[in-house]
């Protein structure tokens, strides 16, 4: 009996939503600091599709969201506004050997090395502009559980193509890293390049109808901003008229405390003097 209402009250709550809601990636990392910094909000990270439905007929009035390329913003009840906070992205950054003297791809780049049915064919690392290596290229792609390496490379550079039978998809890094140390041919794409791993990485630049051409380093202000093209927005959207209510959540969420957890998740928050911004102007609303 206990059992049965339990799992009723589960799903009483997932009906009738939560003041915080949004990605179920975040379910682990974020809710039970949001519990102890926000006692009386309350917090389901049901995911995303059901994260836009409750902020849309008000059931939620703050919501993290990823938010893929010419993706919508979500909408709010009728005579409500949001507003919306880059809270972090998620990323893939290239890596090649520390010899290998290439120094940018571009989409299109990564479209010939990596899709089954390119335009144009790339197998060896001279096929690329600024080739300077006679050897068939050794693509290695790092997904993770939980990261978005896959379905970003696909959903961009790839324009939503299979990936070709040649390119490793593995969960685990030390294969790649190994390749990475010992194998000039590799090209590795992944979440980040984990801590005291061998390899260096690429620019990379968009080029597509629209985007910018021009090829930007992986560091901490160019994935912020989008310069890098390889991310993937995390958005923070709030109910204008929910601010007060909520504040201490939301200033946990723009804390480094949170940002820690993030980062466990092989994400990229918002820079640290972006993040103390904003909070302090929580203050003075």
């Amino acid at each position: 009996m206990l059992k049965a209402w339990l799992v009723c009250a589960v799903a009483a709550t997932s009906v009738l939503g939560a003041d915080i809601a949004g990605s179920d990636l975040l379910k682990a990392v974020l809710t039970e600091g949001l519990r102890q910094a926000a006692p009386a909000s309350s917090v389901d990270f049901a995911g995303t599709l059901p994260g836009r439905r409750s902020l849309a007929d008000g059931r939620s009035s703050v919501a993290l969201l990823f938010q893929k390329d010419g993706e919508s913003d979500p909408s709010a009840p009728a005579g409500q506004t949001l507003q919306r906070y880059l809270l972090a992205n998620a990323a893939v950054v290239v890596a090649v050997h520390k010899s290998n003297r290439q120094n940018q791809v571009s989409f299109a780049d990564l479209n010939s090395l990596l899709a089954k049915d390119p335009k144009v064919y790339y197998v060896n690392w001279n096929d690329l502009a600024g080739g300077n290596l006679s050897e068939s290229i050794l693509t290695y792609l790092y997904a993770p559980h939980g990261a978005f390496a896959r379905e970003l490379i696909q959903g961009m550079p790839l324009g939503q193509q299979p990936f070709r039978q040649e390119v490793n998809m593995v969960m685990d890094w030390a294969p790649v890293g190994q390749s990475l140390a010992t194998r000039p041919a590799t090209l590795a794409l992944a979440p980040a390049l984990p801590v005291g791993s061998e390899g260096r990485l690429l620019q990379v630049s968009d080029g597509r109808p629209g985007k910018s051409a021009t090829a930007y380093s992986p560091d901490e202000m160019n994935i912020y901003n989008g310069d890098y093209p390889l991310r993937l927005p995390l958005y923070l959207y709030v109910r204008t008229d929910k601010h007060a209510v909520h504040k201490d959540a939301l200033k946990w969420l723009f804390s480094e405390a949170a940002a820690e957890q993030i980062r466990s998740l092989g994400l990229y928050p918002a820079p640290k003097a972006i993040r103390e911004r904003l909070a302090q102007r929580l203050d003075s609303r």
